[in-house]
């Protein structure tokens, strides 16, 4: 007699949606570890930075160390420079250069610190209100997406650390439940003004929004904020004087172009077009009490913030509070309990699609720039060697001009938007040039073509046709013109 039958093998159940939601959280944390570690490790090998910012930076930092002046006044004997950015990072990287680092190094780690800064504050936040595990994992994954946080890492820049605080004060304001922690909130607030003296604007919303909730303690964020920004601007105006006002803010102020508006929101916003919409409908509809929600209020002041790129020169930095505010909102919707359909099927779905495109726009970013940069230092020394042994040197790249050893004659952007506005007489500098004073210039562009808008705003017409006239001009493959007269 035969037997009951042999129970059938049970096949795998198919992974639940929040299991494979997790899976994707994990997936693009991941992507993100690793593509930041590459990125800024890399970096360490090349004696250039890929932006044009962190050459000048570079520049004022070591002419600080060498002159004792980092806000130099304009006139007769002192160096065309601009340093249109508050001191702490610059004082961050003294600090270093003082334990024996090289400036360019000293930069670089300080910068790293503040990458750092921006993932752990936001980490922070969103534990405290109740991100948790894979969720987690996968919000601050997105930030493997965003180019104002992957390309802006590892070079000499300002930005991470003005952000990182930034974020720091608001996860302090939102979830602080004592009064250190309201007090301390206004500290780091402050602090983050003078990394960068634009992030005024969201100190000031995090500030009116303590205030709109009328907790208790809200005033000792006001005194935190108040005593720490008294205090910097006290220590700024006895150790640089007046000079420094005229450096941050008439210096600063530029001209404005709907066109570059339109070019910035184009390369940052446009490809995070789904994730802000996300990251809008979820605070506008997916929670309730939006109205009282931080996190809120930061997108809301960043997204109308980001709208200042229409100032020449601005660029990728403009859109890095808005890239972490959308993180913040969009990044729990995506990869926590889906309870309705919406953001169990469509939401994820329409998100994937937008966070694998950027992930390979950014990783392809990041290739790109380390190929050229990889290609200029190859070049670096037959560049160098074309300098001439003594002088002033005219080189475009300030960054290029430290490579060298030298010390570059001015910052053509900033010098000639202020020769523009009549804040900087540039006829001296450019009769020099009329006259071959300078026997080797070094460029991005040849001069004898149509000239580039960003090499327009970045020298005066007298000068590029100076430029047109160089009895040589020697190309290099990496783009570099080396121009002889």
């Amino acid at each position: 007699m035969a037997g009951p039958p042999a129970p059938r093998p049970s096949l795998p159940k198919a992974p639940l949606p929040q299991d494979l939601r997790s899976f994707t959280a994990k997936c693009q944390f991941a992507w993100f570890a690793v593509l930041l570690l590459v990125w800024t490790t890399l970096l360490l090998a090349f004696p250039l930075d890929p932006d044009y910012t962190a050459g000048e930076l570079l520049d004022h930092l070591t002419l600080w160390l060498e002159s004792g002046v980092l806000y130099p006044a304009l006139g007769e004997g002192s160096p065309p420079r601009v340093l249109n950015y508050p001191p702490l990072v610059l004082i961050l990287g003294r600090a270093l250069t003082a334990l024996g680092a090289p400036p360019l190094l000293a930069g670089r780690l300080v910068n790293w610190l503040g990458s750092a800064l921006i993932v752990a504050a936001l980490a922070a936040w969103l534990r405290a209100r109740g991100v948790r595990g894979a969720a987690l994992l996968g919000t601050i994954g997105l930030l493997g997406a965003s180019v104002p946080v992957i390309y802006g890492a590892g070079q000499f820049h300002i930005e991470m650390w003005a952000a990182g605080l930034t974020i720091g004060g608001f996860a302090l304001a939102d979830r602080g439940r004592t009064d250190r922690a309201l007090f301390a909130a206004g500290v780091v607030l402050a602090l983050a003004c003078f990394a960068k003296q634009t992030q005024v604007v969201p100190a000031l919303v995090a500030l009116a929004w303590l205030w709109r909730q009328r907790r208790p303690g809200r005033g000792l964020a006001l005194v935190g904020f108040a005593l720490v920004g008294t205090a910097g601007v006290a220590a700024m105006s006895v150790a640089w004087g007046g000079e420094v006002w005229r450096h941050l803010i008439v210096y600063t102020a530029g001209t404005y172009s709907l066109a570059n508006l339109g070019l910035q929101l184009a390369s940052h916003a446009a490809p995070w077009t789904i994730l802000l919409g996300i990251a809008a409908w979820a605070g506008t509809r997916g929670r309730r009490g939006s109205g009282s929600d931080l996190a809120w209020w930061y997108w809301c002041g960043s997204l109308l913030w980001s709208m200042s790129a229409i100032r020449d020169g601005s660029g990728y930095p403009y859109f890095l509070d808005l890239h972490l505010a959308t993180v913040m909102i969009a990044g729990p919707v995506i990869f926590g309990d889906g309870r309705t359909k919406l953001r169990r099927v469509v939401v994820p779905w329409l998100a994937a699609a937008q966070v694998v495109g950027a992930n390979i726009s950014v990783g392809a970013l990041v290739a790109v720039n380390l190929g050229r940069l990889a290609e200029r230092s190859g070049e670096l020394a037959s560049v160098c060697a074309a300098l001439p042994p003594e002088g002033p040197v005219l080189v475009e790249e300030a960054g290029l001009a430290r490579a060298c050893g030298r010390r570059p004659e001015l910052h053509p952007f900033i010098m000639t938007s202020l020769a523009r506005r009549g804040l900087w007489d540039a006829s001296t500098f450019e009769e020099d040039v009329r006259a071959g004073s300078y026997s080797v210039v070094v460029v991005p562009f040849d001069p004898r073509d149509p000239v580039p808008q960003a090499q327009r705003d970045r020298w005066t017409q007298p000068v590029l046709a100076a430029f047109a006239q160089a009895r040589t001009v020697e190309t290099y493959p990496s783009g570099w013109r080396v121009l002889r007269w």
